[in-house]
C-alpha cells in the first residue's frame, strides 16, 4: 500500500469517528430529561422497526412561523414541563435543560433528531400500545444539543 492510500484510508476512519463523537459525548455528559410521549403509529412496513415519536410538549409559539428553530427550556420534573421558548439559545438555570427544535404546522415544536427510535420487532409491537403510559429519556447539552437514549414506562 503506498502513501497515498494509507493517506485516503486514514482521513475515511477520522470522518466515521468524527460522526460518531457528537452523539458519544452527548450520550455521556449531556443532562438527562424526559418527556411525555403521544401516540403514534410506530412501525412502518417500509422504512423498518423503529417508533415514530411525537412528544406531548405544550407550549406557546407566540407567533413564530412552521419551521422556524426554536429552543425549549424544560425543569427536570418527570416528565419535564416546558418553561418558556426562546428564538435564541436560552442561558440555563439550575435544574433546567433546553432542546434545539422547530415549530410545526399545527403550532407545537417537534425535535427532528429525536422523532425516531429504532426496536426490534418485539419491542415495537409493545410500544404501540404502551406509548401513551411512557416517556422519552432524553441527553442534553447546556448548547441544547440533544439525543434519543431510550423509552421508559412514566
Amino acid at each position: 500500500m503506498n502513501r497515498r492510500h494509507a493517506i485516503a484510508i486514514a482521513l475515511a476512519l477520522l470522518a466515521m469517528f468524527a460522526s460518531l463523537a457528537q452523539p458519544l459525548w452527548i450520550r455521556t455528559t449531556g443532562t438527562e430529561v424526559s418527556l411525555e410521549l403521544r401516540p403514534v403509529d410506530p412501525l412502518s412496513l417500509f422504512r423498518g422497526n423503529y417508533v415514530d415519536l411525537d412528544y406531548d410538549t405544550p407550549v406557546d409559539t407566540g407567533n413564530r412561523n412552521w419551521g422556524d428553530p426554536v429552543f425549549v427550556v424544560f425543569d427536570n420534573a418527570r416528565p419535564a414541563n416546558a418553561v418558556k421558548v426562546s428564538d435564541d439559545r436560552p442561558s440555563l438555570a439550575e435544574g433546567e435543560t433546553c432542546l434545539g427544535g422547530h415549530v410545526q404546522s399545527d403550532g407545537r415544536v417537534g425535535f427532528r433528531t429525536l422523532e425516531q427510535f429504532f426496536v426490534t420487532e418485539e419491542d415495537g409491537s409493545r410500544l404501540e400500545n404502551d406509548l401513551s403510559s411512557m416517556v422519552g429519556v432524553i441527553r442534553t447539552t447546556g448548547s441544547c444539543r440533544s439525543i434519543l437514549v431510550s423509552i421508559e414506562p412514566e
